[in-house]
This record gives C-alpha cells, sequence and structure tokens, in this order.
C-alpha cells in the first residue's frame, strides 16, 4: 500500500473520533499527546481519564504527557515507544507519530476482530441452548413440533440436531400454563399487597387526624381550667 493511500485510510479512521479540536496537521495536533489521550478514550473508556492530559505549548509537558500515555495505556496494548521517539512526537517532528498511529489502528482492528468472533460464538451457543431442551427418555420425542434444525458449528461445517431429544409439545405446552397460572397467581399477590398498602396508609392518616384532634382537646382542657382558676381568685 502506498504511503498516500496509508494517509488516506489514517485520516478516515481518525475522522470517525469526535475530537476536542479540528485536525489541520497531525503533526503538530498529536504533539503534546492530547489528541492521541481523545483517541484512545474513545476505543478504550476504561483505560484512559483524561483530566489526567493537559493542552500545552512547553515541550516538557508534551513529552510528560506522552510519557504518562505510554506508562498507562499504550505499553499495555503493546505499542511500543522510545524516549527519543516521544521527545520527536512531542516536538512536532513530521510524520513521527504517524507510524504509531498505523500501528494502533491495527491492533484496535484486531482487538475489534476477536471480540466480534467471541460475541458470534457466544451469541451462536446461547441461541443453540436457548432453542434446545432435552429429555432423559427418547421416546417422548415423538409428539416434538418442528422440524430438524441446521445449526453452524465454529469449524464452518454444518451440523443437523436430532428432534429425537427435544421436549415434546404437550409437555412444553403443560409447562407454558404452569408459567402462566403462576404469573397470574403472582399478580394477583401483587394487587392485594398493593390494597394492604392503600390500607395502611388510610390508617396512618386516620392515625394522625385523631392525634391531632386529641391534643387539640387536651389544649382547650387546659385552657379552660385556667380560665376556670382564675375566676376562683
Amino acid at each position: 500500500m502506498s504511503k498516500c493511500r496509508k494517509g488516506d485510510d489514517l485520516s478516515l479512521w481518525l475522522d470517525q473520533v469526535p475530537f476536542s479540536k479540528p485536525r489541520r496537521n497531525i503533526s503538530r495536533d498529536f504533539s503534546d499527546g492530547v489528541l492521541m489521550a481523545e483517541l484512545l478514550k474513545y476505543f478504550f473508556p476504561k483505560m484512559v481519564e483524561l483530566h489526567n492530559y493537559t493542552p500545552a505549548n512547553c515541550l516538557v509537558q508534551k513529552i510528560n504527557n506522552w510519557l504518562t500515555l505510554y506508562r498507562k495505556v499504550l505499553s499495555k496494548l503493546g505499542v511500543k515507544l522510545n524516549k527519543d521517539q516521544i521527545e520527536l512526537i512531542a516536538s512536532a517532528a513530521p510524520d513521527v507519530v504517524v507510524p504509531v498511529l498505523m500501528s494502533l489502528k491495527q491492533k484496535i482492528a484486531s482487538a475489534q476482530q476477536k471480540h466480534e468472533e467471541e460475541c458470534r460464538q457466544a451469541s451462536h451457543g446461547s441461541n443453540l441452548q436457548n432453542v434446545l431442551c432435552f429429555v432423559q427418555d427418547k421416546k417422548q420425542a415423538d409428539a416434538v413440533f418442528g422440524i430438524p434444525m441446521a445449526c453452524e458449528a465454529s469449524n464452518g461445517q454444518q451440523l443437523i440436531v436430532s428432534m429425537e431429544n427435544m421436549v415434546p409439545q404437550r409437555l412444553l405446552d403443560e409447562k407454558l400454563n404452569e408459567i402462566a397460572e403462576k404469573d397470574d397467581a403472582i399478580n394477583i399477590l401483587i394487587q392485594k399487597v398493593s390494597h394492604l398498602d392503600t390500607l395502611l396508609q388510610l390508617k396512618d392518616q386516620r392515625i394522625r387526624d385523631l392525634t391531632q384532634q386529641l391534643q387539640y382537646l387536651q389544649e382547650r382542657s387546659k385552657e379552660s381550667s385556667k380560665s376556670v382558676c382564675h375566676l376562683d381568685s
């Protein structure tokens, strides 16, 4: 692949990342490490804390940003950098950061491909387990509803799932009916609990009302007693 084509591919890849500032010159833009931190944050959000990387014009701070990035993130991803390379990148030396970005791009692509493959395998296994229910007695499978199913093994070969080990439709219907009955019972209990909760709230309100009335009567009684004492005196 030509250098121009690689540059175009890299630019398209970077375009998907919502950087905090527009890219104009890749060497200068990435010199302080902030855009690299944002790039890594986009693909590996748990590995990067952006507050550790501050925009800088000072070469020392730029180098510190890159050293932190390398220690905390890049080295763990298998991206190799030495001190001389970091100093050149921080100095915005032309095209020095490009191979680093290309290496990171390849590693991210490999990681994504591996993750997608693992997800496909996990999804395939989960779907197969959800569809197939096995019984001990193969003779019970005579009344199975459906047709033989084909699935793809991890090696790409097609497997035919035998119906003779699947749960009979009659047994499946019984279990579904049991589940429906239990759901109805649960809903009734929920309604009863809600009704009891309403009654408790009404009871609490009634107690508060009676308490207020009692306090009012007690205060009136005290006032009446004071009035009588005053008249007697």
